[in-house]
């Protein structure tokens, strides 16, 4: 992840997409809206850590 991954808007684009992708998986969003911010922030980074590839091919698509 670049820097930019880390700028204010880039993180709140990424709490949209989880928290979207939690209510669309059948969360109901009084439940989102009620978890601890932490936990959120903590699913966020599981869901956008970098992958660790085996090699060069397969890091770049290959």
């Amino acid at each position: 992840m670049s820097d930019a991954d880390y700028t204010p808007q880039k993180q709140k684009e990424y709490l949209d997409k989880l928290i979207l992708d939690l209510v669309k998986d059948g969360k109901d969003i009084n439940e989102i809206l009620a978890m601890p911010f932490h936990f959120l922030v903590e699913i966020l980074h599981e869901k956008n850590k970098p992958r660790k590839e085996k090699s060069l091919i397969a890091a770049f698509g290959g």
